[in-house]
């Protein structure tokens, strides 16, 4: 007897690929957001929700305890301050040393004195297709898209499993990748993650209107929800020969 998880279950997964994984016929490929600027100011992801490509997109954000991170940056820029002030290192070394120490200081007084919060953020993006030269196609065009907004990202190669599991609705952050994506953020910069940024017209009541140019979404509209809309009349715009209506 069949229950309802033998209905949703997959009738094969292929795993023999580093670069990809195969599930019925659709081929899933991970990217791992490995770097991007704390401070934004605008929506990070917007371009890559707004298109039609087909992608999951998993944000995981892990709180940091405020005393306790106060008190390990004060210890860390006194250790980088003595390092700094001997100067016995090369000169590749004193400048990661100098950025190390600028940064940790930027993030103790943005903490003190602007009641920031400090987080651990990991990006998973989820590209998948029908077709092995497309989903290729696709992935480079996501990662030219991320590197636009100043995000960095690293293809998951024998890490495919993981980086899909970590995509899909279970919660699941998988520790073999966030040593790889794990990256400090500011409570100013999660702002940047937002992602509900695509706007939709669904009534539960409504008639079939069209698609959404911008996202592709369906759009349903119930003219006579005069709690919704004061204005029940429409008029719909278009070229010639595109088959305009007026609903009334």
């Amino acid at each position: 007897m069949f229950s309802d998880i033998d209905y949703i279950t997959p009738t094969y997964i292929n795993l023999n690929n580093p670069k990809f994984i195969e599930i019925d016929e659709m081929f899933f490929s991970c990217l791992l957001c490995v770097n991007y600027y704390r401070e934004q100011t605008d929506l990070i992801l917007k371009n890559l929700i707004d298109t039609n490509i087909n992608i999951n997109i998993s944000i995981f954000y892990e709180k940091k305890d405020t005393y306790k991170t106060i008190k390990e940056l004060t210890y860390h820029i006194g250790n980088m301050g003595v390092e700094l002030k001997e100067n016995n290192q090369n000169r590749q070394d004193m400048e990661i040393a100098a950025f190390s120490y600028n940064d940790a200081k930027y993030i103790r007084k943005e903490m003190q004195i602007n009641n920031e919060e400090l987080y651990y953020m990991y990006i998973y993006l989820t590209v998948f297709s029908k077709d092995k030269k497309e989903l290729e196609y696709l992935l480079n065009k996501v990662e030219g898209m991320t590197q636009s907004r100043g995000i960095q990202t690293r293809r998951a190669y024998f890490r495919e499993e993981q980086g899909y599991i970590s995509t899909l609705p279970l919660m699941q952050n998988n520790n073999y990748l966030k040593n790889v994506t794990k990256r400090n953020i500011l409570t100013s910069g999660i702002l940047c993650t937002y992602p509900f940024i695509s706007s939709s017209i669904f009534d539960e009541e409504g008639i079939f209107i069209g698609t959404n140019i911008y996202n592709n979404s369906l759009v349903f509209i119930d003219r006579y929800n005069t709690n919704k809309y004061k204005n029940t009349n429409m008029c719909i715009f278009g070229t010639s020969g595109a088959r305009k209506i007026i609903l009334y």
